[in-house]
């Protein structure tokens, strides 16, 4: 019984090794298990992440810019200068004024009464007398005045609006649940400008009223129909802006616009924030992030111009100039927002990457310190060191190549006098400093 105890020892030390092996088998099946699962969580939370960035950039542009009224002023003021825009207004205002005043008609009539045979003359004399009263209305939007009625009609409207959808509208240019761009003061002086032929057109003296930008619409059309004895359209000489039938459901619908925008910036940064906390590789992670968020802005900026093209499309073609114009003037707004967002996520892309372990990033970040170090004591005059070698040997492709960068940096981008002025002197030290980094050990070796 006793011979038998060795080999009863080792047959429990053999099964305790296996319990052991099989239970770190086990914790190392639970680890990657547990691992697995928070990769798949990380996976999720950078989608959702990138998603709902997708979906707020978009809507946070729209806030700052259609719900803002200075940085929509900012946005459509521009356009009283423009002169497509200029003379879409111009042919939109006299053709409604000639044909809310029949002179086609009226000068058929007028033709008939002394000679039949003349009346086929009434439609070439409209087109002549019309084209040169559109020409003194397009001198009248050409004029400084206008560009400032235009900008301040527009900042009233804008206001009105928001002052509609947040339920709090006042009584001047809001008729039941319409808000209006009122034109009429404009017209108004269109029309005085060219009262003589107006009187001519009408068979009797015109005296027309005086009327402010902030006078109701129906009473400024009263007083215009009382002066030309005629009866205009209800909207004439006003641009229908916003139309709500159902007033209550598009002021919920805005608010939770507003709300949902917020909300969605807010996922944005929990969702991005999450996802590389809880990462294991977390540098890795925050490319993917970066990588995600500049497709979604680069895919944005081309809907959007491919969506601008479309509208300009449903256009008349007469009026495609103006409207690309207008759409274009409204797309720059998003596009310098999204660029912007682009460049941050292009250089947080780039900061991780070049912070990285990568073999490249540390060989970089060690010539960048080398480089610095031989600046620092080429411009003091000190001795150049042996560690900028590979610079020194390629002085003119480095210089060459900051040359060419700088040259097409200036080209493409849109840059003000101080930007352009500041690439130009950061260019030249670059460019004198390898001068220098590669000509001090030339002078050494030739004294």
């Amino acid at each position: 019984m006793a011979q038998d105890t060795p080999s009863s020892d080792s047959e429990v030390e053999a099964l305790r090794q296996d319990r052991d092996r099989l239970q770190a088998e086990l914790d190392a099946s639970k680890r990657g298990r547990t691992k697995t699962r928070w990769r798949v969580i990380t996976v999720i939370l950078v989608a959702l992440s990138v998603l709902t960035f997708a979906a707020a950039v978009p809507g946070v542009w729209a806030k700052r810019t259609l719900l803002n009224t200075d940085r929509y002023v900012a946005t459509v003021g521009p356009l009283a200068e423009d002169p497509a825009v200029q003379e879409y207004i111009a042919r939109t205002v006299t053709t409604e004024v000639f044909e809310a005043l029949d002179v086609e008609g009226r000068l058929e009539s007028t033709l008939q009464e002394r000679a039949d045979r003349l009346a086929f003359l009434a439609g070439p004399i409209t087109n002549a007398v019309q084209g040169f009263v559109q020409d003194k209305v397009q001198d009248l939007v050409a004029s400084p005045a206008f560009a400032t009625f235009w900008t301040e009609a527009n900042r009233f409207t804008h206001e009105q609006v928001l002052a509609v959808l947040s339920g709090d509208a006042g009584p001047l240019q809001v008729e039941g649940t319409k808000v209006v761009l009122n034109l009429l003061p404009f017209v108004n002086e269109g029309l005085k400008a060219v009262s003589g032929v107006a009187s001519q057109l009408i068979g009797r003296t015109i005296t027309l009223p005086e009327i402010s930008a902030n006078e109701v619409p129906a009473d400024a059309i009263a007083k215009i129909e009382s002066a030309l004895n005629v009866e205009l359209p209800d909207r004439f000489g006003t641009i229908t802006v916003y139309d709500g039938d159902e007033l209550g459901d598009v002021q919920r619908a805005v608010d939770l616009f507003q709300k949902a925008v917020i909300l969605l910036a807010l996922l944005f940064l929990v969702f991005g924030a999450a996802a590389v906390w809880i990462s294991s590789r977390r540098r890795r992670t925050l490319l993917q992030l970066m990588t995600g968020l500049a497709l979604v802005l680069v895919l944005e900026r081309r809907f959007a111009i491919a969506e601008a093209n479309h509208i300009v499309g449903l256009a008349r073609p007469e009026n495609q100039a103006a409207a690309r114009d207008v759409v274009d003037s409204v797309l720059s707004s998003l596009l310098t927002y999204t660029a912007r967002l682009l460049w941050v996520v292009v250089l947080v892309a780039l900061i991780a990457l070049l912070s990285g372990p990568y073999p490249w990033a540390v060989a970089i970040r060690r010539w960048t310190v080398e480089l610095w170090r031989a600046g620092v004591g080429a411009a003091r005059g000190a001795e150049l060191p042996s560690a900028p070698a590979w610079v020194v040997a390629h002085r003119d492709v480095l210089m060459l190549g900051a040359a060419a960068l700088a040259v097409l940096v200036l080209l493409l981008a849109d840059l003000s006098v101080g930007w352009f002025l500041v690439i130009a002197l950061i260019t030249a030290a670059v460019e004198l400093l390898l001068y220098r980094l590669g000509s001090r050990p030339a002078e050494e070796g030739g004294g």
